[in-house]
């Protein structure tokens, strides 16, 4: 299975393609813990058009204030993703839904070298190493990862710098069950047409990587965590998850300054890690300890893989609401000492001129909708 089949088909639940004609809208809808995003986009002229756009925070349905993480229930989600679908004036009834990475598990593994045939029997059993949960609590796939020299390199049974021989390495994806049929039901509920759901980190590598055939390291910034992603000859290599988010800024503001979590977050917002206004003089130092763990963290990944793999990363791309905090980007770069960039879904997309500035603001944030509504265009 190709790299490019790998991604069309993986966890498709119902139909093969959608029912729309060429030409048609489609959405890309990004569940979130503290915020759900939508992206409506359309083929036109042999471009990817944007149409519409919005976001609406999860916080005020689950009695909890603006950027603040919840887990809401199904029909208090179905109600934020109807209001949602409204006041962005979302017309397209077929889309693509994403997985969060919470609900699931992406992890490479090494085999010993078999057939397709034998591999679809071996993988279940090798999964119960790696999953948590009963194998039938979640549905599984897999992808053989190439393996030139460069890129699988000696064990301590192998000459240094030569593969090894007999060895294969997959990726292994597993994904929860009881997170597809939520969303399916979600799906049902709005009368929507989902036959295709994706991991979240598949759709921001669709929209913020271009064909690089290096390493690179991409880090969304959420809420409640920091997801991470090293991409290597197109292929996910490693993925890990860091338990700091941009809410943990927030409160460590809010407990700081003594202020409640909105004003923290508006303060966060305006001020960052540059200004420092004389109300606000301790701001940088509560900030700091969080943003120096996420990438100490990220660091560590990124060493680990460089070394295992005799490759350097040559990249970082930030994504997801918390890439936005001001002087963020040079302290990103000072401790992972490669460029480091802010990804801008809406570059692949056509947009009237006079948007470019605030979609280039907002572009992180959507990096998983933009991610999954182009998906959703290479399946009509």
């Amino acid at each position: 299975m190709s790299v490019v089949d790998f991604f069309t088909d993986l966890l498709k639940r119902a139909p093969q393609i959608f029912s729309q004609k060429k030409g048609e809208s489609v959405f890309g809808l990004d569940i979130g813990l503290s915020s759900v995003k939508v992206v409506q986009l359309r083929r036109g002229r042999g471009k990817v058009v944007l149409e519409t756009y919005g976001e609406l925070s999860t916080g005020p349905y689950g009695g909890l204030a603006v950027g603040q993480a919840v887990n809401l229930s199904l029909d208090n989600l179905a109600k934020l993703i109807a209001d949602l679908l409204t006041e962005a004036k979302v017309t397209a009834t077929a889309g693509v839904i994403a997985i969060p990475t919470r609900s699931s598990l992406i992890v490479d593994v090494d085999l010993p070298e078999m057939s397709d045939d034998k591999l679809a029997s071996v993988v279940p059993i090798e999964a119960r190493k790696y999953v948590p949960v009963a194998i039938s609590e979640v549905t599984l796939d897999w992808l053989r990862i190439p393996m030139p020299a460069d890129i699988r390199t000696a064990t301590e049974n192998s000459p240094e710098g030569q593969p090894v021989k007999g060895l294969m390495k997959i990726l292994l994806v597993a994904i929860q069950n009881d997170s597809l049929r939520n969303y399916q039901t979600l799906a049902k509920t709005l009368q929507l047409q989902v036959p295709v759901m994706e991991i979240e980190t598949f759709s921001s590598i669709r929209s913020c990587l271009r064909n690089d055939m290096g390493a690179t390291a991409l880090i969304d910034l959420g809420a409640g965590s920091t997801k991470m992603a090293i991409i290597d000859r197109g292929v996910i290599r490693e993925s890990h998850t860091i338990s700091k988010g941009a809410q943990d800024i927030s409160i460590a503001i809010s407990r700081s300054l003594t202020v409640p979590f909105p004003k923290a977050e508006e303060i966060k917002r305006a001020v960052g890690l540059i200004e420092k206004p004389e109300n606000y003089t301790n701001v940088e130092s509560a900030i700091s300890p969080s943003v120096e763990y996420i990438f100490a963290e990220v660091e560590r990944v990124v060493i680990k893989y460089q070394k295992e793999n005799r490759r350097s990363v040559d990249k970082v791309i930030l994504t997801g609401g918390g890439s936005n905090l001001k002087g963020l980007l040079a302290i990103a770069e000072q401790a992972v000492g490669v460029p480091v960039v802010i990804g801008n879904p809406f570059e692949k997309t056509e947009a009237p001129a006079f948007l470019s500035g605030m979609l280039s603001e907002a572009g992180p944030s959507f990096a998983v909708a933009v991610g999954l509504a182009l998906r959703g265009l290479e399946e009509i």
